[in-house]
């Protein structure tokens, strides 16, 4: 009877244990309120942009092209208006905290991809 007893204290603190971390690793998404220019990771406000600055026209573009290769011509053409880019530099400029950058971005010299689902911990 004790060792059912004992048992059973087990394996509902390790059932506790495993639902814990598993809200931890929720998959996370980012969303773009384009009525605020705000960007949301699921509901919390991360940054603000204003309106018509290049920061407002890049998180636009990369919510418009989510999961697609985003290359440096296409930022500045469609972007930037033919200024150089330097992809590294306009994602610091647009103040995204570096663990949303590592997380929902691949970048590399010539293009980026924005996937908008990952697990932050």
């Amino acid at each position: 009877m004790i060792v059912i007893f004992v048992f059973f204290c087990i394996m509902t603190v390790v059932s506790y244990v495993y639902l814990l971390m598993s809200f931890e690793n929720k998959e996370k998404r980012l969303s773009f309120d384009d009525k605020t220019k705000t960007v949301f990771c699921d509901g919390h406000k991360v940054i603000s942009v204003r309106d018509g600055s290049g920061n407002y026209r890049f998180i636009k573009y990369i919510f418009e092209h989510i999961d697609k290769p985003i290359s440096v011509t296409d930022l500045e053409t469609n972007v930037f208006f033919g200024q150089n880019v330097n992809i590294v530099k306009v994602l610091s400029n647009t103040h995204l905290p570096k663990e949303i950058i590592n997380t929902f971005f691949c970048v590399s010299k010539n293009s980026l991809i924005f996937k908008n689902k990952a697990f932050l911990k």
